[in-house]
């Protein structure tokens, strides 16, 4: 499972949409910053032609607007909550 750092803190990629197989670690000073690095890496993995995070990328692309709005915005959420557990 992929962990995604908040800080001092972890969230799972799988958290963010990308796929339990990817092991990176993402720095951010703030939430937009963390959300903002998951999804260029998720997008250099496209690039280079990983098939686990082109899906993750599709499942997104398969939602309205708004459901992709709440999506990020629940993405956010997490990152937020995670940057106030102490």
């Amino acid at each position: 499972m992929a962990v995604v750092a908040c800080g001092m803190k972890k969230i799972t990629c799988s958290d963010l949409g990308g796929p339990e197989s990817c092991e990176v670690e993402f720095r951010g000073d703030t939430p937009d910053d963390v959300v903002k690095n998951c999804q260029d890496h998720i997008m250099e993995e496209v690039d280079k032609g990983d098939s686990d995070h082109q899906d993750a990328v599709e499942n997104m692309q398969g939602l309205s607007p708004e459901e992709q709005q709440e999506k990020y915005a629940e993405y956010m959420e997490i990152c937020a909550d995670a940057f106030k557990r102490d």
